[in-house]
């Protein structure tokens, strides 16, 4: 069973990341110039975003599935909860074959050490949502 009770909470918790990424100045900055629209296909449960980095928006449900993307990036619902604490590490995924990269992959990853100042300020979206059952201890 998943730590997600459905697909809104994916879009509460990690689109409201994702909506907090877009606008952090870091990876404004690493972006730049790079045209890269992110689409995370995520299971159980499943889930659909598209992060648009040049245009600073978040897409999710119905609306993101038909939407152009230069990576694509599946995963479990749970995964993406590890990540955003810092307890996923996600080239050691990626060889497990429990993420998916696909695309433009040497962009995506450059953002990779940009999301640890993110790990926090994830943490503190579940707390301040009663959600600390997702906490990873």
């Amino acid at each position: 069973m998943s730590t997600f009770r459905n697909a809104d909470e994916v879009y509460t918790y990690i689109g409201g990341i994702f909506e907090i990424a877009t606008k952090e100045q870091s990876f404004i900055d690493a972006t730049a110039g790079t045209g890269l629209v992110v689409k995370l296909i995520q299971t159980d449960p499943d889930a659909v975003l598209v992060i648009d980095f040049p245009g600073q928006q978040v897409t999710t449900g119905d609306a993101a599935r038909d939407l152009d993307s230069t990576v694509q990036l599946r995963m479990s619902s749970d995964n993406s909860n590890l990540f955003w604490q810092g307890r996923l590490n996600f080239t050691l995924a990626m060889a497990q074959r429990k993420v998916k990269l696909e695309g433009k992959r040497s962009v995506a990853l450059k953002l990779l050490p940009l999301t640890n100042g993110l790990f926090g300020v994830y943490k503190k979206l579940l707390v301040d949502n009663g959600r600390v059952d997702l906490l990873i201890p």
